[in-house]
């Protein structure tokens, strides 16, 4: 089992970087659960480790699968 687990390496998870002079805040719905995530100027987060909902901070959502790149910039989220 260990090995089968050291095979399969990182697991991905999406990430969220924060370009902008001040914290930005996502919200990520896994599941029934909903969380408020603040980002702070220049911080890049690791979050969503397989599929989940994102509401960018100008109101945006998205489907996410555990492998996207957010990027905020003058307030708005974009997927790379």
């Amino acid at each position: 089992m260990v090995a089968l687990l050291a095979a399969l390496g990182p697991a991905a998870a999406a990430s969220v970087i924060n370009k902008d002079a001040e914290p930005r805040t996502i919200v990520v719905t896994e599941g029934s659960t909903r969380t408020e995530l603040v980002v702070a100027p220049g911080e890049s987060v690791e979050f969503c480790p397989s599929t989940c909902f994102v509401t960018m901070p100008d109101g945006d959502r998205a489907a996410l699968t555990g492998s996207e790149i957010i990027e905020i910039s003058g307030g708005k989220g974009r997927i790379r």
